[in-house]
């Protein structure tokens, strides 16, 4: 075992940054393009696939790779005991996957999802080969590595095999081999980037130290995954009739707008997840440091997100057509509605960080599993009652607000942070959600007055662009009056975490 110094935490914050955007922005080209290819109820097919498979996997994982990151005195029968047991674990999930697909794809009545399925899931052989060295290469920050593992996969699987296949007419499965595709890409290059010397045995006292920190966050991680695909499983289920594709088109529906409002939120979540987590878990012994980083993080999201949020709720259906076609022209009340979530989601999002690097996963499971029922319950009274997938999309709202006053909560509790402090580190990004907001409605009611007759994509696409535009003039006004956020340059506080003794001081495995 060695002792290590943590790389610059600005370095990282840049490195994770560039590394999130260019996947979102990849991921959403396929898409769009995927979309436009694909009928919207193959995407309804793949979407209960991936939400099957992504909740199983969450348990054939055990939160192996969390408790690598967190733990604070890594050793190298830790990483040997992880290898063993993930690979396991990964072979007979994939084998349980395989013999229970007939099952769920009568359960939602549609033979194909079952093909689909058995194919998915060598996935979760993939992630159990993957698990040791990713999450030591997010214990070191090595994120410079991890963005190059991505930049390949993603061009070699999604945009070259997968999107060659969709032309070629492989419909669905050119969506199933890009998957595949990508992740054992990522799983090459994953051990080309961090090769680790493993071999198959495992010590039943090291194992149980890890699965102790692991059990905990796989029940976290378990009831926000069900929480924010639960609904998508009801309108699934309770849409589709069986004998045609018009249950599985509202399902793609449904399906692509939860994909966009989980656009903004995938790049938080996977920064929380990745730098964040790792940063914040070497800080959990300094209370005070912890807290600073966590005001600041909330300040720069609540910049960045509130005014944009404010583009995506007024211009939702512009945005819907813009990235998944006019097929998808329906889906724009649903978009608009589960955008209104938007900001709340992202501050969840630094919460889950904070909660999954002090350990307090217990209460945040309640919340996490109160928040599930709350989601749960409200897309079957919407689909059992006629409301369709509009008041799915209010009740998922609605149960997001409710999550994150929780979420909130708990929160000020564990950092011992007072709400004044909390809500004074929002104002400048609700200054600029309130700007941006007026420009909104004076761009909508113009644009709406003089050109009622115009459509089209150009016509959305400069809408949407103005509207971005005055944002971020509204956000750098606000920096500007507001002393950059009252928070200091933010390579200031970024450095704070590669400065701390508590950082400097972390032990890394050999």
């Amino acid at each position: 075992m060695k002792q290590r110094v943590t790389p610059p935490f600005a370095a990282s914050i840049r490195w994770q940054s560039v590394n999130v955007i260019v996947q979102v922005v990849l991921q959403l080209s396929f898409i769009s393009i995927l979309a436009r290819i694909l009928a919207p109820a193959d995407f309804g097919v793949m979407a209960i696939a991936l939400v099957v498979v992504g909740f199983v996997e969450i348990f054939a994982q055990v939160g192996i790779g969390p408790a690598l990151i967190q733990r604070l005195d890594l050793e190298e029968r830790h990483i040997l005991s992880a290898f063993s047991f993930s690979l396991i674990l990964g072979i007979v999930f994939f084998v349980a996957m395989y013999f229970s697909a007939p099952a769920i794809g009568a359960f939602f009545e549609e033979s194909l999802l079952t093909d689909v399925l058995r194919w998915i899931a060598l996935s979760f052989v993939l992630s159990g080969l993957a698990i040791v060295p990713r999450s030591l290469l997010i214990r070191s920050m090595g994120f410079k590595k991890l963005f190059i593992a991505s930049l390949i996969a993603m061009i070699l699987g999604n945009l070259c095999l997968g999107l060659g296949l969709a032309y070629a007419g492989y419909g669905i499965w050119s969506y199933v081999v890009a998957l595949l595709a990508q992740n054992a890409l990522l799983t090459l290059l994953y051990w080309w980037q961090h090769p680790v010397r493993v071999n198959f045995t495992f010590d039943a006292t090291t194992l149980k130290q890890m699965l102790g920190y692991g059990s905990r966050s796989t029940l976290f991680n378990v009831s926000n995954y069900a929480a924010s695909k639960v609904d998508t499983l009801f309108v699934g289920h309770l849409s589709n009739t069986g004998t045609d594709s018009s249950g599985w088109t509202e399902t793609g529906l449904y399906d692509r707008s939860a994909y966009l409002l989980g656009l903004p939120i995938t790049i938080l979540g996977k920064l929380g997840d990745s730098v964040l987590f790792s940063g914040l878990s070497s800080l959990q012994e300094d209370l005070v440091a912890l807290r600073q980083v966590v005001q600041r993080a909330a300040a720069i999201i609540a910049w960045l997100i509130f005014p944009m949020s404010a583009v995506l709720v007024w211009f939702a259906t512009d945005v819907a057509v813009l990235f998944l076609g006019d097929q998808y022209l329906l889906a724009g009340p649903v978009v608009q509605i589960l955008f209104l979530g938007v900001a709340m989601r992202s501050l969840i999002k630094l919460g889950d960080a904070v909660v999954r690097a002090l350990d307090s996963l217990v209460m945040a499971t309640f919340i996490k599993l109160a928040f599930l029922i709350a989601i749960g319950g409200a897309a079957w009274f919407a689909m059992n009652h006629g409301h369709g997938i509009l008041g799915v999309a209010w009740g998922v709202t609605i149960a997001t607000a409710m999550q994150f006053m929780a979420m909130a909560a708990l929160v000020l509790h564990i950092t011992q942070w007072t709400a004044q402090s909390a809500l004074h580190s929002l104002k400048a990004g609700t200054m600029a959600l309130l700007l941006t907001a007026a420009g909104c409605w004076g761009i909508a009611t113009w644009s709406e007055s003089l050109f009622s007759e115009q459509s089209g994509t150009s016509w959305y696409l400069f809408r949407v662009g103005l509207s971005s535009a005055w944002g971020v003039v509204c956000m750098l006004f606000v920096a500007q009056k507001t002393n950059a956020l009252s928070i200091g340059k933010p390579s200031d506080w970024l450095s704070m975490l590669s400065d701390s003794k508590t950082a400097a001081n972390r032990d890394s495995a050999s």
